[in-house]
């Protein structure tokens, strides 16, 4: 069986304001803001063969949650690669409930801005 990658949102830190214009009308355009609000995400990055993650997925995506909340959002967003080694520990322990299959899990993180909403007036 082939291995499927998977991501889990874990949460959103920050509230990052944005604006910008657009010019709408005709023939005189005029100038129109549009503001929407953007955060930083943290993600689990997972990697596994696909029976697992057919198998345990509830588990993989609690034992992930429980794990970012441990770490802390604001700390994965910081630095990703750091956060990683605690993260996973929690993640493992976690996991051991499925046994030695816990084990063909690989385990990443990964932080990226993302707008919360569309663009609106």
């Amino acid at each position: 069986m082939s291995n499927a990658c998977r991501q889990i949102e874990l949460g959103r830190s920050g509230y990052l304001p944005e604006s910008m214009v657009k010019w709408e009308g005709s023939p005189i355009p005029a100038p129109y803001m549009y503001y929407r609000t953007s955060s930083m995400v943290a993600y689990a990055e997972l990697c596994a063969p696909e029976d697992l993650f057919d198998t345990f997925w509830s588990e993989v995506v609690s034992c992930a949650i429980t794990a970012g909340a441990t770490v802390g959002v604001s700390v994965i967003v910081a630095d990703p690669e750091a956060a990683r080694p605690q993260f996973e520990g929690v993640f493992r322990s976690g996991m051991a409930k499925i046994g030695e299959r816990a084990n063909e899990i690989l385990v990443s993180l990964s932080a990226r801005q993302q707008p919360n909403k569309e663009w609106h007036r």
